[in-house]
């Protein structure tokens, strides 16, 4: 479907203007979704509409690392949400912040806040959007165990909706668990369903993800000119997507395979303009794993 085709019969002004954005949104053409969404507001939305419509927002302005606004908005939905008792709505607009405090490294407040949503939660889609949240949690703690056992009931809960691209973000987050406990191939092999499923969904943006993770466990396992073409291919979209944080870990992974090569003066390169994304973009998480990864690079260079 064109995002720029009419609205179909039966549908609200807001809801078609929900729908375009959305899809604008899953190609990673995020201003024109943030415009679509705005003019959702704009259109005498119904409540439900209102809260759905900034929650989007809150999205967008998180993939965007505006998250001042994102957190904003998340809580704007949340309010309007409790009003009107849509217990489902303030949840997932109460994940849309989880997400924004995991990004800056804050992940007791994350859960804390995670398991208020799960409480509120009522549908299986929400739950599981609830439990991958906790699972991200838990795999950034390294504690595996838990990660997978929310991971598993994330994903169980997404087919029980029948909510594919919450499957395909699911089934992403455990291929990158499994990279960072050391099973890079297990983890292509997980990450080969999260993309044939947004492929099929084209959903852009999401693929590109998905793609960038068997990058990284291609880096691993030594595949270097095969993961190498696979980042190309996603540091250039994120790029054109304006994705700060995304850019920033493709060019760490390259870092990582021109280490491997080993190339360790393009090494230093790729991580030092990671580390310009990444604290623009204030991620501390990666903002500290970059650092340390170009400090080593440098020291290294230094005593050869």
């Amino acid at each position: 479907m064109d995002p720029t085709s009419e609205p179909s019969r039966g549908k609200t002004a807001a809801q078609a203007h929900l729908e375009r954005g959305f899809l604008f949104e899953q190609g990673g053409t995020l201003q024109r979704a943030l415009d679509a969404y705005t003019d959702a507001l704009a259109a005498e939305p119904t409540r439900e509409e209102e809260i759905d419509a900034r929650l989007r927002i809150a999205r967008v302005y998180r993939t965007t690392a505006d998250f001042v606004r994102s957190a904003e908005e998340a809580r704007e939905a949340v309010r309007l949400a409790t009003l009107i008792g849509a217990d489902d709505l303030a949840a997932e607009a109460m994940n849309v912040e989880v997400g924004v405090l995991q990004t800056q490294g804050f992940l007791e407040e994350a859960d804390r806040l995670a398991l208020r949503a799960i409480a509120l939660a009522r549908s299986p889609r929400v739950r599981g959007i609830t439990l991958q949240n906790l699972g991200r949690g838990a795999a950034e703690r390294r504690e595996f165990a838990t990660s997978d056992r929310y991971f598993e009931q994330s994903i169980e809960a997404f087919r029980d909706a029948g909510y594919e691209l919450g499957l395909a973000i699911g089934l992403g987050n455990a291929a990158r668990a499994a990279l960072d406990r050391g099973e890079p191939a297990q983890s292509i092999s997980v990450g080969e369903e999260a993309i044939a499923i947004a492929r099929r969904l084209n959903a852009l943006d999401l693929l590109l993800t998905a793609v960038q993770n068997q990058a990284a466990a291609l880096v691993v396992l030594g595949k270097l000119d095969a993961a190498e073409g696979l980042l190309t291919e996603a540091l250039g979209h994120f790029t054109s997507a304006r994705n700060p944080l995304r850019q920033a870990e493709c060019l760490e992974i390259m870092g990582e395979l021109s280490e491997s090569r080993p190339d360790l003066e393009t090494a230093a390169r790729c991580y030092a303009r990671a580390l310009d994304l990444a604290t623009a973009a204030n991620d501390q998480r990666l903002i500290d794993r970059v650092t340390r990864r170009l400090e080593a690079v440098r020291s290294a260079s230094s005593r050869g």
